[in-house]
């Protein structure tokens, strides 16, 4: 069945005030109190008004939606944000979903009833497997401003920031190859996220380009079963190199090639996605692709502000492609 249209009228029976007040309310006016504005303009979200609407003075108070702060990348990128809030005289609210959709739909369901300005989300797992983005169309149905980071959902319509993650793992195959290395493993436990898939398209498709390179693959196995996927990999298929899509893959993977008396990066190669402090303090030190995790949360914040400060441009959605750089440690080869 059909929802009627929420109207001025509407919203004005429904808070007993006049159809001026609300007009004026929506479109910002100083004749109006801020407590007044605040007020018509979150029934008129809640209500589903798809009217133009002005935001009032902001609280200046954002949501910070992540699956969790274990995860080095994250609480880098929450440190960037908290920065730029900082100078910016705004509060944080973080909201931790362990990668679980309920969890994600039940933060954004509760804090869309509260006084918040904003939102920056990376999608939990659950979500991205399911592809169950609902709860986020709710956010932006009420013309909330919402801006993605990392995990982003191609399919709304709201800003996003992202790293290269496809030609990121263009130049790890090409910096190995050029190593010599021609026997390559790429391992990764987040093979179901979008930024996984996207690293390996750009390792298999830059492998695709040589006659002579092999591409072993060790993906969607849990942590106990990748231990052992690995020591077969470096003890029967000869491999010269390992591209490790994420944190725990990498450090698996070396503590393995460790434990069976490889040595590094001499007789093998390793190069793990994000600099975080597990790679800069094992040993030897691991060579990463650094995402610019605090560069990420400063850029997110700042877009976040500005979509904030002018709701208009809600209208138009960007993406903003950060590039990553490859830091040469002790698990690759001068």
């Amino acid at each position: 069945m059909k929802k009627n249209k929420v109207t001025l009228s509407i919203l004005a029976e429904k808070l007993g005030l006049s159809i001026s007040t609300i007009s004026k309310s929506l479109k910002n006016s100083n004749e109006i109190s801020e407590e007044t504005k605040q007020l018509v303009v979150n029934t008129a979200r809640k209500m589903g008004y798809k009217g133009t609407v002005e935001h009032p003075k902001a609280h200046k108070i954002i949501a910070v939606v992540i699956p969790g702060v274990v995860n080095g990348f994250f609480a880098q990128v929450l440190t960037g944000i908290e920065q730029m809030a900082a100078e910016n005289d705004y509060k944080i609210l973080t909201c931790l979903t362990g990668d679980s959709t309920e969890k994600e739909s039940s933060f954004i369901e509760s804090l869309l009833n509260n006084s918040i300005d904003g939102f920056i989300v990376a999608v939990a797992e659950e979500s991205q497997v399911a592809s169950n983005y609902s709860h986020f169309q709710k956010v932006l149905d009420r013309k909330i401003p919402m801006v993605m980071f990392d995990r982003v959902v191609d399919e709304l319509e709201c800003d996003k920031i992202t790293n290269d993650d496809l030609l990121s793992g263009i130049r790890a195959v090409q910096f190995l190859v050029e190593k010599g290395d021609k026997q390559l493993c790429m391992i990764s436990t987040i093979s179901q996220l979008s930024v996984g898939k996207l690293r390996e398209e750009g390792i298999r498709r830059q492998v695709a380009q040589y006659d002579d390179v092999l591409l072993n693959v060790i993906t969607n196995v849990d942590e106990k079963q990748l231990d052992a996927r690995i020591e077969d990999a470096l003890k029967y298929d000869g491999i010269d190199a390992i591209i490790a899509l994420d944190q725990m893959a990498g450090i698996i993977a070396l503590n393995k090639a460790k434990e069976l008396g490889i040595n590094i990066p001499n007789d093998l190669q390793i190069i793990c996605y994000s600099n975080v402090v597990t790679s800069e303090y094992s040993f030897p030190k691991m060579t990463v692709v650094d995402q610019h995790a605090v560069e990420m949360g400063n850029k997110t914040f700042t877009r976040l502000r500005n979509l904030i400060n002018n709701l208009e441009d809600i209208k138009v959605t960007r993406v903003h492609t950060l590039k990553t750089s490859l830091l040469e440690r002790g698990t690759t080869r001068k």
